[in-house]
């Protein structure tokens, strides 16, 4: 369903098609709208002892569509507690 900002759905199938991707890569994907997502890579623990440290081991990404389609992935800021 296309909305006044993607009145073609196209910038909604670029995003859904890069997140399918960003998924089958070990992301997760924190929030989404049409034109804009967070996703977040899980850094993989090494020992046993890791999993006692906090949830901060995780690389979050704002992935954004322009108006062509073409998709963008930048760090976002740590997540606030």
């Amino acid at each position: 369903m296309a909305g006044a900002i993607d009145p073609t759905g196209g910038r909604k199938d670029a995003l859904d098609a890069f997140l399918e991707t960003k998924l089958q890569e070990g992301f997760e994907i924190e929030t989404h709208t049409d034109t804009h997502a967070i996703v977040v890579e899980r850094v993989r623990r090494r020992s046993f002892l890791s999993r006692f440290r906090g949830p901060g081991d995780a690389n979050r990404y704002v992935v954004s569509v322009d108006e062509h389609g073409g998709v963008t992935m930048i760090p976002a800021e740590p997540k606030r507690s």
